[in-house]
């Protein structure tokens, strides 16, 4: 890095992040109540990422105390991400999406099992965001992460989210519909969910090939990434495809003798990949007081200015043709570039000062584009996008980043720390496991399980019968003060 280029202020980012974590967010967020928990770890993963060992000079001999998150703050998010997950598998993206366990679990009385009453409230991407919330808030090396966490029945549950094609969508309703798109984002969470929880040695794995078949089909005439072969290629797709076959290859037990065996059977041309992502940066333009910056800055300049001697300045990444720079670009296809073992393709410099002196905002944080407010989603990726341009060289203040997983590498080792202790042999764990097991037994006794379940079944009969849906009525109640049960059977 030379010496014109700008530092990274911070003191100015960790005071954006704080105000974010201690404060309410500003109105523009209400809107997003729904994705509470995605919002949660863009905050709690930037404060990692600023306080996390390796972004200090020297490693602090307490990283616990160095660190930005409290053990307090720890304990405290733990249990709040622990208390958004769904009874039969799955996290639910925010607190208005969880309902009381009794009324979120009912008894399938075909298959002599309990099945979920409102399963559209759980989520794949609340469940990435939430296994790597975990991850980042153990004050351990990682082993307790996991704990808490229904292992086995998410796994059923992620399974039943992967279509014929081997796609994943987002959610799975009553019907057993699974909806959301086909695109490489479900694809990137599944692999990532599988990866943490150890799927397939849980004897619960979903269709690996369908999966890479189905990435496989994404590849684009350009080298890009998209949700099938005549769709626009993206880098945020290219991003995730890599990143669920990086995933599948950690997890592949012949992966000594078969490195990125999932990579290269999912990905056709690597090397064209690789230039659609190089031509995704180009020079950024300060717009003219008579053009709209909009129309300034593309990837197609006039050609008879160029010359092979010129050296770019400002560089900026769009994620398709002929769109405009975006902050959160620079990391998708750094990103991926690093993943491919190709960051060079980049050259650091003038697309470190884009985000420093273009979209790095006054109060800290990075906005989208040039002169707008910061948002968290665009203010973490672009920490994220500094740290993995720096590599092991590091950008002063950051600590090591992983791309894989898009969290710190610190976070990242205490994630694969709590997947060890899951695939501990049997027997290891048995005292927590007996202790889960009269825990639950306990808790069911509590609320009168048996008797509550038949009032439960004897309302939806009711309600069936007066032409209601079951499920529309109990999304009345409110989950805080839900209705006196035997009133209602009454």
């Amino acid at each position: 890095m030379t010496s014109e280029q700008p530092p990274l202020d911070t003191a100015r980012h960790i005071r954006y992040w704080q105000r974010c974590f201690r404060s309410l967010l500003p109105h523009h967020y209400v809107s997003n109540d729904s994705i509470r928990l995605t919002l949660g770890f863009f905050i709690i993963a930037a404060l990692d990422l600023l306080s996390s060992p390796s972004s200090y000079s020297e490693p602090p001999s307490d990283p616990l105390k160095a660190s930005l998150i409290t053990p307090d703050d720890r304990k405290r998010l733990r249990a709040w991400v622990l208390s958004l997950q769904h009874p039969q598998g799955g996290f639910c993206g925010s607190p208005h999406h969880v309902l009381p366990a009794e009324y979120a679990t009912k008894w399938d009385a075909i298959n002599k099992v309990e099945s979920a009453r409102d399963p559209a409230n759980a989520n794949i991407a609340a469940t990435y965001f939430a296994l790597l919330l975990l991850g980042i808030l153990a004050d351990d090396d990682g082993s307790n992460a996991f704990v808490g966490v229904h292992r086995v029945e998410t796994l059923q549950w992620l399974k039943k989210l992967q279509r014929d094609d081997g796609s994943f969508g987002e959610i799975i309703d009553e019907d057993g519909y699974v909806g959301g798109g086909r695109d490489m984002r479900y694809c990137y969470l599944a692999a990532t969910i599988r990866w943490a929880l150890g799927g397939p040695e849980a004897g619960e794995d979903y269709d690996v090939d369908a999966l890479v078949a189905h990435i496989r089909r994404g590849q684009t005439f350009d080298g890009g990434v998209a949700e099938s072969s005549t769709h626009e290629s993206h880098a945020g797709y290219a991003y995730c495809a890599v990143a669920a076959l990086s995933l599948l290859d950690l997890a592949n037990p012949d992966a000594a003798t078969q490195p990125n065996h999932y990579l290269h059977a999912g990905i056709p041309s690597v090397s064209s990949l690789i230039h659609f992502l190089a031509c995704r940066q180009f020079d950024y333009l300060d717009p003219s007081p008579d053009e709209p910056e909009r129309s300034s800055n593309h990837a197609l300049p006039d050609l008879s200015t160029l010359a092979l001697s010129d050296t770019p300045k400002t560089v900026g990444f769009n994620g398709r043709l002929n769109k405009v720079a975006d902050t959160c670009y620079t990391w998708w296809v750094c990103g991926t570039l690093a993943m491919l073992g190709e960051g060079r393709v980049v050259d650091r410099d003038p697309a470190r000062k884009f985000m420093l002196e273009k979209t790095q905002h006054l109060i800290g944080g990075f906005a989208k584009h040039p002169g707008g407010p910061p948002d968290v989603y665009h203010a973490y990726l672009g920490l994220a996008a500094l740290a993995t341009m720096a590599g092991e060289s590091k950008e002063a203040g950051l600590g090591r980043f992983d791309p894989r997983l898009c969290v710190s590498r610190e976070a990242s080792e205490r994630i694969a720390k709590a997947r060890e202790a899951l695939l501990a042999p049997p027997g290891e764990e048995s005292d927590d496991e007996d202790d889960w097991g009269y825990e639950t037994e306990r808790i069911k006794q509590e609320l009168d399980w048996v008797e509550t379940q038949k009032t439960i079944a004897r309302l939806e009969a009711k309600w069936k019968a007066e032409g209601k849906i079951p499920a529309l009525e109990m999304d009345k109640w409110n989950p805080y003060d839900p209705p006196n049960l035997a009133d209602l059977d009454g």
